[in-house]
């Protein structure tokens, strides 16, 4: 697994979960020393263990009847829900530590996906999940299916033109007025002169300007010097108007034609522009630069081509603070635009590779709280809760905590006790965390983490019952 989480209460250093001889401390020398008969309190004294972390993962309480579940309902489920139901089947292996099915999980979410970007999501997830396997290039190079799965997305074919974009708009006449056949826009000292009806069948606002009941109608001179565009750029709209098509147009060029036709609602020329835009985007600063644009012009297919880009360069873009802004700080619509309804996904992946980074970090936390605000289920709630609550207890932000855990728990994930154990034991109320462990361990079948659990708020004969307990409900836990 490639999580990594420090324990929690601060009073040890950071923990490698897969490597408990790295945090597991015996002071030398001394232990070698004590009597036969020495009692298990005195040993106790000796060793210095780390508290076992409170994971951010999803543990139901009964792995078999949650997969069983899972697949119950991939069954019965529409198309379109099925990939977030194998991300649901992702984090229940992730809990379990079963790094083979978690990306079975991936490579099924992607198979699923019903959107270009799902398809770029989990596309990418499974690219970053293999990362540091030196034999991923030379599968690449060697087997179609992996280069299908790691390899980049046409956006450009998956995203299909819309039909309404093309239509045109009737001819009419103005109360018998007979209306000039051409037409000249002005801007600033130059002239620019072209078909009236060809630019009139580009948009409806074209289209009453000129050919309906407004003073500009009856006009041979129009000026456009204040709708920020250039002499070239008209010229290369009236092309268009002509042919139907752009050819070699400068980006800054497009981007300004983008602009005016999105102004001017020109729906195919604007069409045109943003999948001309997405296939220039072959970098990352490509993709900071256009999708500004992309989100602010209301352009998918750009904004999916710079998705890709950023997805395609985890966790490296998540170090650049401008694509974190990206992420952070899009509203509603512009999120719709870059992702579709593809939100908890995006964050859920977001979220991990920043608890990989860093778990305590402000990115971390912020993507995490939107992962909280896009759970649309009760599933997803306990998992964004739970994982938000892990954040705040690292950094001993524990009323913020304490809430999310509660949350955690409400919405049916038992293992969010854990968390609220561990918060009564650091505020000092260490039989209230014992008693509330009992207590769960009497109502549910009882896992090896509720005894481990348990046993750090007892002392003597219990503790070391306890810890024998858990290792035999569980003989993979690393604790003590």
């Amino acid at each position: 697994m490639r999580t990594f989480f420090p324990s929690e209460s601060g009073k040890g250093s950071q923990l490698n979960v897969l490597n408990p001889e790295s945090w597991l401390q015996v002071e030398r020398g001394k232990l070698s020393k004590l009597p036969s008969n020495s009692s298990s309190s005195s040993i106790e004294s000796f060793i210095k263990v780390a508290e076992p972390p409170i994971l951010p993962f999803y543990k139901p309480v009964d792995y078999v009847e949650v997969l069983a579940q899972i697949h119950e309902e991939l069954e019965l489920c529409p198309p379109q829900e099925q990939s977030n139901l194998y991300l649901l089947q992702f984090q229940v292996f992730r809990g379990l530590g079963e790094v083979k099915l978690m990306r079975r999980s991936l490579r099924a979410a992607w198979q699923k996906a019903s959107s270009i970007h799902e398809k770029l999501i989990f596309g990418a997830w499974l690219k970053y999940e293999k990362q540091g396997e030196e034999h991923i290039s030379d599968l690449l190079a060697s087997c179609d299916k992996c280069a299908l799965e790691l390899g980049p997305v046409d956006i450009l074919t998956q995203l299909p033109i819309d039909a309404t974009v093309s239509r045109t708009h009737e001819n009419i006449s103005m109360n018998g007025n007979e209306i000039p056949r051409n037409v000249s826009f002005r801007i600033q000292d130059e002239k620019v002169d072209c078909d009236r009806q060809k630019i009139s069948s580009l948009s409806a606002p074209f289209h009453a300007m000129l050919n309906g009941c407004f003073s500009e109608s009856l006009r041979e001179d129009i000026d456009l010097s204040q709708n920020n565009i250039s002499a070239s750029g008209m010229r290369t709209i009236i092309e268009f108007s002509m042919t139907g098509s752009l050819n070699e147009v400068p980006t800054h060029l497009l981007l300004e034609i983008l602009v005016f036709a999105n102004k001017f609602c020109c729906e195919k020329l604007k069409d045109v522009c943003d999948r001309k835009l997405a296939s220039l985007v072959s970098s990352r600063e490509d993709a900071v630069e256009l999708m500004e644009y992309a989100l602010a012009e209301n352009c998918p297919v750009l904004a999916a081509s710079c998705l890709q880009v950023f997805l395609n360069d985890l966790p490296d873009c998540l170090n650049d603070n401008r694509v974190v802004d990206i992420f952070r700080h899009a509203d509603r619509q512009q999120r719709s635009i870059m992702v579709g309804q593809a939100l908890f996904s995006l964050y859920c992946l977001l979220s991990e590779v920043c608890m990989n980074l860093d778990p305590q970090s402000d990115k971390t936390a912020c993507f995490l709280e939107r992962l909280v605000e896009f759970s649309e289920n009760d599933r997803q709630r306990m998992l964004a809760f739970h994982q938000l609550g892990c954040l705040r207890l690292l950094r001993k932000e524990y009323d913020e905590a304490k809430c999310l855990f509660e949350e955690a728990l409400n919405a049916g994930h038992i293992y969010s006790v854990a968390g609220l154990a561990r918060l009564s034991y650091i505020k000092g109320h260490k039989l209230w965390s014992y008693e509330k462990l009992s207590s769960v361990i009497c109502a549910v079948t009882p896992l090896g983490w509720m005894y481990q659990e348990r046993s750090l708020y007892c002392e003597g004969d219990k503790r070391w019952e306890d810890l024998e307990k858990a290792s035999e409900l569980d003989p993979t836990l690393t604790y003590p």
